[in-house]
């Protein structure tokens, strides 16, 4: 079996690489993300087609999303991936609310009342999808509120519905959007062992690069090991989605585990790795690792991932 990107894929790849390499340098990452600057680039992502990708395969969705991961890009791309993937009649951008704020909203003649916390880009969503226990519901029109995120590239908000109309929705598999989740660890977590492997070059101490020295050297090995090791479960598990049905759930709950875990290992292991310099405010590791441990509790943390799959295999 044959899990190498097709030449399509591989394009669609470079692609997403360059678009993003241009329009979110670090720098401008740093402004949108800390300063508020807004992002000036949904309408050439929307010419690209890539809010609608997951249509040509969700193979070309994890390819885009671990670039989007590679990037760190400051974009309501993911979150409206999330709930198109929930959602396919979905137009313009969206997002999933999923947190409780006090127990699931309450719907009563097509309108739900109550409220959700910790709801990723709700502030630029045409649509959100709540959960209310295990149905599902769209909303075009809310009252978002702000909170405080630990990820500043992906500001959260506090979504309040008072009689709001809302549309149920069909059940549809979550499967696609924890597959989603894992392709852009993957893309941090590649990311984050090139810079430190190019810190480790340059950096000298005794008259020595630091990646000469066994321990900096082993532990960058152990950070390409964990990142090749999520990207090859994070593909197996999109190829499943795509060809295998019987193991999709599995492969996706095996992915979004094992990424997770891998994004943040590889982020930590970063910090300690660059030193005094990597625990500061103008280096930008620290947008990395928060983008890291913020996105390894999204959609199901480890944990809850490990204990599905276990109640799929046994």
């Amino acid at each position: 079996m044959n899990f190498d990107l097709t030449e399509d894929q591989r394009e669609i790849k470079r692609t997403a690489r360059e678009f993003l390499a241009a329009r979110y340098p670090l720098e401008k990452v740093r402004r949108i993300a800390l300063d508020g600057e807004p992002d000036p680039h949904w309408d050439e992502i929307v010419e690209l087609g890539w809010p609608g990708i997951a249509e040509f395969g969700i193979v070309e969705l994890a390819v885009v999303a671990e670039e989007l991961g590679y990037a760190l890009a400051p974009s309501p791309l993911f979150s409206t991936w999330a709930a198109s993937l929930l959602h396919p009649g979905l137009e313009g951008r969206g997002t999933i609310a999923m947190w409780d704020e006090d127990g699931p909203p309450r719907e009563d003649g097509g309108r739900l009342t109550g409220a959700k916390i910790a709801v990723p880009n709700a502030d630029a969503a045409d649509t959100i999808v709540v959960t209310a226990g295990d149905r599902l519901f769209a909303v075009a029109e809310a009252q978002v509120e702000s909170a405080r995120a630990l990820d500043a590239t992906r500001p959260l908000s506090t979504v309040r519905f008072d009689g709001t109309p809302a549309q149920e929705l069909p059940a549809r598999p979550w499967d696609p959007v924890y597959v989603a989740a894992a392709a852009e660890a993957v893309g941090v977590a590649e990311r984050v062992t090139r810079m430190t492997v190019d810190y480790a070059k340059e950096r000298k101490q005794f008259g020595r690069a630091i990646g000469s020295y066994q321990a900096v050297s082993h532990a960058c090995a152990q950070m390409y090991l964990e990142t090749e090791g999520a990207r090859s479960v994070t593909y197996w598990a999109a190829w499943a989605l795509d060809h295998d049905p019987q193991a999709a759930r599995a492969a996706a709950c095996s992915a979004k585990a094992y990424a997770s875990d891998a994004a943040v290992n590889v982020t930590r292991r970063a910090l300690q790795l660059h030193g005094g310099i990597g625990f500061t405010w103008e280096h930008d590791l620290h947008l990395f690792l928060k983008r890291a441990e913020a996105s390894a509790h999204a959609y199901g943390d480890a944990r809850w991932h490990r204990e599905q799959l276990a109640s799929i295999l046994l």
